[in-house]
């Protein structure tokens, strides 16, 4: 869909991983406070497309449902498996777990081809279940909020994804040319992800008052058959009653937002603007590197990756809203221009 263009520009290579280091030093000098753990369960929904900026190419489509119980609630043997993991660092006070189910949509940005295009991305998808496991705590000595989040993506990629039928039917419904290159897309083939991420909640300023200032940094990592990645990033965030979660990710980050309802949610609206970065080193990217078994397409990557983020975020007790636009930087050789597009977020909270 033919929106609207956005002519933005990431920072160099070198701005921006110095714009990760100063911000990761920041955050040592600032202050934490108690957080609440008795949240209750949350239904959260991300939908992202680059229809945002008036693009139809490279990872151009995204959906995920997920949901996670309340504070302490571990069923289906989680509660065995939050047992055996380590607490370096900090002292883990709960946990819950939770479940995603998702697709996500990548094409060449020539969709009018029935070719194979050797010096694009291949045509491919990923429809997968998720199982989600989030334990919350805090350091020792200052009391900073900490949140661990291990996630494992089990799935499909290639035609049984159902990639190229969600595409075709959206194109059809909304009178756009028909994507004309899926028979060269990467052949069927389960796999799987593990994720990992640990990320820190600072107050920047005394937390009691209703405008508040916030950072959160975040690293962790990716492994399996569809990604293998390190990951380092942080945003910062500025409004009114902030909530008590470590903020809004879209759906490749490593970890799904959190948060819920709790004794010290704020019982009226409130709301905030955020903006943010992410790297991360790629030693795989199965979208990029093709399959694992057998001939198929693939293009050579980048081994540094970037992402600029900003967007916003309304709360109302028991329903949240957003929008987080992101920039990133090219992900294989002959990819010539920045990506950008738009996720919309929603968040019910029980």
């Amino acid at each position: 869909m033919r929106m609207f263009r956005l002519n933005r520009m990431l920072p160099s290579g070198g701005q921006f991983w110095g714009g990760v280091l100063v911000s990761g030093m920041a955050a040592w000098g600032a202050w934490g406070a108690d957080p609440a753990f008795d949240r209750g369960a949350v239904l959260v929904f991300n939908e992202e497309n680059d229809l945002f900026v008036n693009t139809d190419r490279h990872y151009t489509q995204g959906i995920k449902f997920a949901y996670l119980h309340e504070d302490g609630h571990m069923p289906l043997g989680m509660a065995k498996v939050n047992s055996w993991l380590p607490d370096w660092g900090y002292r883990p006070l709960t946990g819950r777990s939770g479940y995603s189910i998702g697709q996500n949509m990548y094409t060449p940005a020539d969709l009018g081809s029935r070719d194979r295009i050797p010096t694009d991305r291949p045509y491919a998808g990923w429809l997968y279940v998720g199982w989600l496991l989030q334990r919350q705590g805090v350091t020792p000595g200052r009391a900073i909020p900490v949140q661990e989040s291990f996630e494992l993506e089990l799935g499909t990629m290639g035609p049984s994804s159902l990639a190229r039928q969600a595409q075709t039917w959206i194109h059809q419904l909304r009178g756009f040319d028909l994507p004309q290159g899926w028979a060269n897309q990467l052949h069927a083939e389960p796999g799987f992800r593990l994720k990992y991420e640990r990320a820190w909640r600072f107050h920047l300023g005394e937390p009691s008052r209703p405008l508040g200032a916030e950072f959160i940094p975040w690293g962790g990592f990716a492994a399996g058959t569809i990604e293998d990645t390190l990951r380092s990033g942080g945003i910062a965030r500025v409004g009114w009653n902030l909530p008590d979660d470590f903020g809004v990710r879209t759906i490749d980050s490593l970890s799904t937002t959190g948060g819920g309802v709790s004794k010290g949610s704020p019982s009226h609206w409130g709301g905030y603007v955020f903006a943010g970065v992410e790297g991360r080193w790629v030693g795989r990217n199965g979208f990029l590197d093709g399959n694992l078994s057998g001939h198929s397409q693939s293009v050579r990557r980048e081994w540094l990756v970037g992402d600029a983020l900003i967007g916003f975020n309304l709360v109302f007790h028991h329903l949240e809203v957003g929008y987080t636009h992101v920039f990133r930087s090219p992900e294989f050789d002959a990819q010539t221009e920045y990506n950008e597009f738009g996720s919309v977020y929603a968040k019910i909270r029980f």
